[in-house]
């Protein structure tokens, strides 16, 4: 029983680690208002992440897109937490079966292929947990309309299928956010939230979002002017709006996304963009590691290439 409680919640961290992949999908022609164009990646140019967990730094998370094989291309991410408190994240019957889970740190390096005509094809994540290597790894691949998806935690391995008519869909659900442009004051559009680990078993919510006010926020010292973006729950009656809402994007008007919070619980998880240099010296940091680990393991690539 303690051994399940475990993965349990290696599980929930892996899940809140990979909280910061999930953008949304946009829903053209849905609603009041048209959303905004999906972000664009640079070649080579990495983008990083302070984190920090109930107001605490806990670590720092990156994305880098890199060209790939025949028109390919290959998104690396990497986020490293340190003592994250398990008791936190662990649903209520998991801290009264196990009182003192304690705090554990955890890397998480993930790997997305998009083909040459821009749909998701496959990806990878392992997990590694108070420096012991891949207590976690889940591969997915696209199908016949399906995702294949694949989940070992040891010995033992889960496989399941999600129906997935629209495979482009899942390249934009999986890719970090990095801009929101055209923003403005009541701007706002619905979204579809896709993530095949809802608790719920139904992989897909809509989501409403709104530009609700404008703010200033200080970045690299200086003071921006910004746009606060809220991403709030739409099903469920006789729920709070503070209850429905699941994540704020602070973003500049030229669209670049300054900071994101993501509610987990009672917690928030968020995310400060560090400077171009910065996130320069994180990439050299997390990137030369992640792309000799890709090269080095034949398992990866048996994932990875179809």
């Amino acid at each position: 029983m303690a051994n399940r409680l475990f993965v349990l919640a290696v599980f929930s961290l892996w899940l809140c680690s990979m909280a910061w992949l999930v953008v949304e999908r946009v829903l053209p022609g849905w609603g009041e208002g048209q959303p905004p164009a999906i972000e664009n990646f640079q070649d080579n140019q990495a983008i990083a992440w302070e984190v920090e967990w109930a107001g605490k730094r806990v670590g720092k998370a990156a994305s880098i897109r890199v060209p790939g094989v025949g028109g390919t291309v290959e998104l690396h991410n990497r986020i490293s937490l340190v003592e994250m408190p398990i008791s936190e994240l662990a649903p209520t019957w998991m801290r009264m079966a196990v009182p003192s889970l304690g705090k554990m740190s955890l890397d998480v390096k993930s790997l997305i292929e998009v083909d040459s005509i821009g749909n998701f094809s496959s990806f990878l994540s392992k997990v590694s947990l108070n420096e012991m290597p891949s207590v976690l790894r889940i591969s997915g691949r696209v199908k016949d309309s399906y995702l294949k998806l694949k989940v070992s935690t040891g010995s033992l391995p889960h496989e399941v299928s999600v129906y997935l008519p629209d495979s482009k869909s899942l390249n934009e659900v999986l890719f970090p956010g990095s801009e929101l442009p055209y923003m403005y004051m009541g701007r706002h559009w619905q979204e579809e939230v896709y993530s095949p680990f809802r608790a719920s078993g139904d992989p897909i919510e809509l989501v409403r979002v709104e530009v609700v006010a404008e703010e200033l926020l200080f970045f690299a010292g200086e003071p921006k002017r910004v746009f606060k973006v809220e991403y709030q729950g739409m099903l469920g009656s006789g729920i709070s709006d503070k209850a429905r809402l699941q994540a704020i994007s602070w973003v500049e008007p030229s669209g670049k996304i300054l900071r994101r919070d993501v509610f987990m619980g009672s917690s928030r998880l968020r995310f400060n963009r560090l400077s171009d240099k910065e996130a320069e010296s994180v990439g050299h940091e997390f990137f030369d590691e992640l792309i000799d680990w890709k090269e080095i393991d034949p398992e990866i690539k048996g994932d990875i290439i179809l």
